[in-house]
């Protein structure tokens, strides 16, 4: 955006009454795509990581196979660890064997 568009925004924002520069923040970015847990939650690149774990691969592995850092994999990790309320490896293991029968 050009200074002069900025400008223009800016001041139509600020000449708008308040109860629409209300009602224009809380209408937010609309509904989630995807649900905040469960399965259904993963990004393509979390269950990727799934994947990976349940073939038995350690961090730096995956890391490698994915051309990622492992700091990266430590994180999608702990997003998943949220999102499917579980805390552990193992655990992660275990859930993926039952979700996938």
């Amino acid at each position: 955006m050009g200074d002069e568009d900025f400008t223009a925004a800016w001041a139509e924002g600020a000449a708008a009454p308040l109860d629409e520069a209300i009602a224009y923040a809380q209408r937010g970015r609309g509904e989630r795509k995807r649900p905040s847990n469960g399965w259904d939650a993963l990004t393509p690149a979390e269950h990727k990581i799934v994947k990976l774990v349940t073939e038995g691969l350690v961090t730096k592995d995956i890391a490698a196979r994915l051309f990622v850092s492992p700091r990266t994999v430590q994180t999608h990790l702990t997003h998943i660890y949220t999102k499917l309320d579980v805390t552990s490896r193992v655990q992660l293991v275990q859930e993926a064997a039952q979700h996938s029968t």
